[in-house]
C-alpha cells in the first residue's frame, strides 16, 4: 500500500504540534490537519503550567505573562495560604504558546494543512478531509480535543465538565481585601471551593497590570456558570469584564481505548486530564514523549501492534495518580459549605498550611494525600459523621 505520510495528526493545538515535532525529529514524514485559521483561539484553558513544564517541553520566555510563587485557598469563611520559596508555576499566553509549538513543528519538517477532518478509517489509515481529499498514512493520531472525532470512531465514551472563564480587570486593593492579606497580589493564584460547583472549583489567576483570568468548572451548564462567576465577582471585587470564554474539560475514563488499529489518541482526545484540577497539558506532553517512541518503532517495523505499548505505558504511569485524585474529588463532593469551612479550620489547627506548602504539587497530588494518610490527619480534618464514607472511598481497613 502506498502512503502519503508516515503519520497524520488531527489537531494543531499544543499536543498535536508537540507529537509532530517529536516524530519529525525521528525522521518521519508528518502532516498536521486543523480546521482553525487562527491556532489557539478561542482560549479554552486557564493557561497556567507548573514548574515541571521544563521536564516535558520548551517554554519560551516571551509567552510567560507571570510567575506564581503560592496560592490562597478559600472557602466561604476561611482562607489558607500556601507559599513556596521558588517559582511553582507560570501563567502563559496560550495563543502565543500554541503558535510557537506549531511553528516549531513546521520548522522541523511537519506539513500543516488547514482543512477539517470529517472521517477517519483506522483500519486502512485513511483520513477524509472537508475538501473530499483522501490522505493515506501509516498512523493517524487524534489530538482533536474533548469532542474528538477519532475517539468517537473508536467507540469511546466522552464525558466532560463545562468550563467558563472571564478576563477581568481587578484593582490591587480589592484583591488584598479578598485575601485578607497584604501579600503581593501578582505572584499568587486563588482557588475557591463552593458546594454548588463541586466537584469543580473556582480560580483567580493573575496575569499582569491588574488583569486576571477568573473561571470555574462544574457539572452546571455555561449559563449557570456565568451567573456563578458574576455573583462571585459582585460579592468580592470592583471589576471590569473584558472577555468571556467557554469550553469543556474531559473526564478521564480508564475504560476508553487509546489505540485501535492505526489510530492513537493523546491529550484531551484521550481524556488525559487531572480529575481534581482539570489540567492536562503537562500530562499530554509526557504522553507525546511516550507515543513518539511506539509510533516510530511501529512504522519502522511495519507492525501496528507495537502501538499498544503506548497505552500500557501511559496507564502504568498515570492510572494510580488519577485514582487518588478521583478519591479526593469524591471526598470533597460529600461536603457542604459548612463542612468545607470545618475542613479548612481543622487544616489550620493541625498546621496543614505548612504541610501543603511542603508536599503540595500541582501535578502529583497523591504525594500530599499519602502524607495526610500517613500522619493520620485525614481523620482529624474530615467531619466525624463522614468517616465511614471517607473510609469506603479510600479503601481503609
Amino acid at each position: 500500500m502506498n502512503f502519503d505520510f508516515d503519520a497524520v495528526i488531527v489537531g494543531a493545538g499544543p499536543v498535536g504540534s508537540t507529537i509532530a515535532f517529536y516524530l519529525c525529529s525521528n525522521g518521519l514524514n508528518v502532516a498536521i490537519f486543523d480546521k482553525k485559521k487562527q491556532i489557539g483561539y478561542p482560549l479554552q484553558c486557564a493557561g497556567i503550567l507548573s514548574k515541571h513544564i521544563f521536564d516535558t517541553n520548551e517554554l519560551p520566555d516571551e509567552v510567560v505573562l507571570n510567575v506564581v510563587r503560592g496560592a490562597f485557598l478559600h472557602t466561604q469563611n476561611h482562607i489558607l495560604s500556601v507559599k513556596k520559596d521558588e517559582s511553582v508555576a507560570y501563567v502563559i499566553d496560550r495563543i502565543a504558546y500554541d503558535e510557537f509549538l506549531l511553528n516549531r513543528a513546521i520548522e522541523n519538517g511537519a506539513k500543516f494543512i488547514n482543512q477539517k477532518v470529517i472521517e477517519v478509517d483506522g483500519e486502512n489509515g485513511i483520513t477524509l478531509l472537508s475538501n473530499n481529499q483522501k490522505v493515506k498514512s501509516k498512523v493517524i493520531i487524534g489530538c482533536d480535543g474533548y469532542n474528538s472525532l477519532l475517539s468517537k470512531s473508536m467507540g469511546n465514551s466522552q464525558n466532560n465538565f463545562p468550563a467558563s472563564q472571564m478576563l477581568v480587570k481587578i484593582d490591587d486593593d480589592s484583591m488584598k481585601l479578598f485575601r485578607n492579606s497584604g501579600e503581593n497580589v501578582e505572584n499568587y493564584v486563588d482557588t475557591y471551593l463552593l458546594n454548588d460547583i463541586l466537584p469543580g472549583f473556582l480560580w483567580v489567576i493573575p496575569l499582569k497590570d491588574d488583569y486576571y483570568r477568573v473561571g470555574l468548572f462544574s457539572n452546571q451548564d455555561h449559563k449557570i456558570q456565568d451567573d456563578v462567576l458574576k455573583n462571585f465577582l459582585d460579592n468580592n471585587f470592583e471589576y471590569e469584564i473584558i472577555e468571556k470564554y467557554k469550553g469543556f474539560i474531559p473526564i478521564f475514563d480508564d475504560k476508553n481505548k487509546l489505540v485501535e488499529n492505526r489510530l492513537l489518541l493523546i491529550g484531551d482526545a484521550a481524556s488525559q486530564v487531572k480529575p481534581t484540577s482539570g489540567g492536562g497539558l503537562l500530562i499530554a506532553f509526557d504522553a507525546c514523549r511516550m507515543a513518539s517512541k511506539f509510533v516510530s518503532e511501529a512504522i519502522g517495523n511495519d507492525d501496528m501492534g507495537i502501538l499498544r505499548g503506548y497505552e500500557k505505558e501511559f496507564m502504568k504511569e498515570y492510572q494510580k495518580e488519577f485514582n487518588y485524585q478521583f478519591k479526593v474529588q469524591k471526598t470533597l463532593d460529600l461536603l457542604s459549605d459548612e463542612d468545607l469551612d470545618y475542613l479548612f479550620s481543622k487544616l489550620r489547627e493541625n498546621d496543614c498550611e505548612r504541610l501543603i506548602s511542603e508536599y503540595g504539587d500541582m501535578d502529583t497530588q497523591s504525594r500530599l494525600v499519602k502524607e495526610f494518610i500517613k500522619r493520620g490527619l485525614i481523620f482529624k480534618i474530615v467531619p466525624s459523621f463522614l468517616f465511614k464514607k471517607v473510609i469506603k472511598i479510600f479503601g481503609f481497613r
